[in-house]
């Protein structure tokens, strides 16, 4: 959700759902090769870096450079610098890891190569999360987290509509500083059904969140968002649950759960005018494989897309999981589709009423 956090930038993001092109990064590489010398035995797969790189190392890309031979070089992956090098045809990656929203926009900007499923089998994939131009390759959770300091099990919000009410701790709540999934929590804690939530109304939940803004402390990224709930500077925060996880595990006096949780998910693409689609797809489906995607989940705590992965993580690991039997149930997912068409108009009003 940035370089650290699963995801692009806030600006990033806002830039390429409006169609923003140029900027360009040098790609760093994994192992001992770099970009310039990408040959028929390296490709490039580029992600956000941070620890969901580190989960793709491990997860991943050790495991095709075994079984292939072929070298993994990595780098970053902003999308001004995909459009450019595909409007160019100079196109130098060869798969892009990126949030799934922003892959839904790219798609319909014609900027990636259709996903091949003769190659991808998607056959056990969970419903909804493999489309023409991108196939989602985690899960991840949007959740309400707490500070075990302030509150008690007894005022833990249950729902976001509790999260909203000032009854519940009386003290600040952290909010990520973004439309996308802010709005979707709004709506829920304004009486939306989940499964109601598409199309976004934006004037109700922008009026849901004039209710408390006075008394909300805004986020811009993951880390931030777990430093500010575990110093206590929030009683309770909105934040992704991988997030919460990791300070919780250390002893840190943070907890979550995933009641009303919006899922979110990250993306396998291919850019349009790779240098060999077909071995980019055969990746893909390498990635997307039961085996593969349970290691994953072992290395960071979001959850397997590939439903068969479930019978090979362990309990203790399954009960963190977003997709888990579980937690899955407790949640909802993110319409990526709706963001990629009317994302920069609900972005421009949302950034334009934060400053009202």
């Amino acid at each position: 959700m940035h370089s650290n956090d699963r995801r692009p930038d806030r600006i990033t993001r806002r830039s390429v759902l409006r169609g923003a092109v140029g900027g360009s990064a040098a790609l760093a590489a994994y192992g001992r090769a770099d970009i310039a010398r990408a040959s028929p035995s390296s490709m490039v797969i580029v992600s956000s870096g941070g620890k969901l790189e580190e989960a793709f190392i491990e997860a991943y890309y050790k495991p095709w450079t075994a079984k292939t031979g072929i070298e993994i070089l990595t780098g970053p992956n902003p999308p001004a610098k995909l459009k450019a090098m595909v409007e160019a045809n100079s196109v130098e990656w060869d798969v892009m890891q990126v949030d799934s929203t922003i892959a839904a926009t790219l798609g319909r900007q014609g900027l990636l190569e259709p996903i091949d499923y003769s190659i991808v089998d998607r056959s056990d994939m969970i419903d909804g999360l493999t489309h023409q131009y991108f196939i989602s390759s985690d899960v991840a959770g949007t959740v309400i987290s707490w500070n075990t300091t302030h509150l008690k099990p007894a005022a833990v919000p249950q729902s976001w509509a509790e999260f909203w009410d000032f009854g519940r701790f009386g003290e600040q709540r952290g909010l990520l500083k973004r439309a996308d999934q802010t709005l979707e929590i709004a709506l829920m804690a304004d009486g939306v059904p989940p499964a109601q939530l598409y199309p976004l109304d934006v004037d109700r939940a922008l009026r849901s969140l004039d209710r408390i803004k006075p008394r909300t402390d805004w986020w811009s990224s993951g880390a931030q968002g777990a430093q500010i709930l575990i110093d206590g500077d929030v009683a309770a925060a909105m934040e992704w649950s991988g997030r919460v996880d990791e300070p919780k595990g250390r002893g840190a006096p943070v907890d979550f759960h995933f009641n009303q949780a919006l899922f979110t998910c990250d993306s396998w693409v291919v850019p349009k005018g790779a240098r060999d689609v077909r071995r980019s797809m055969e990746f893909i489906a390498f990635a997307m494989q039961p085996d593969r995607q349970a290691a994953y989940s072992h290395y960071i705590p979001y959850g397997p897309v590939n439903k068969k992965a479930l019978a090979l993580i362990e309990p203790a690991v399954l009960a963190k999981l977003p997709s888990s039997p579980q937690n899955f149930p407790k949640g909802v997912f993110e319409n990526f589709d709706w963001w990629a068409e009317n994302g920069a108009q609900t972005i421009a009003r949302f950034n334009t009423w934060l400053q009202g």
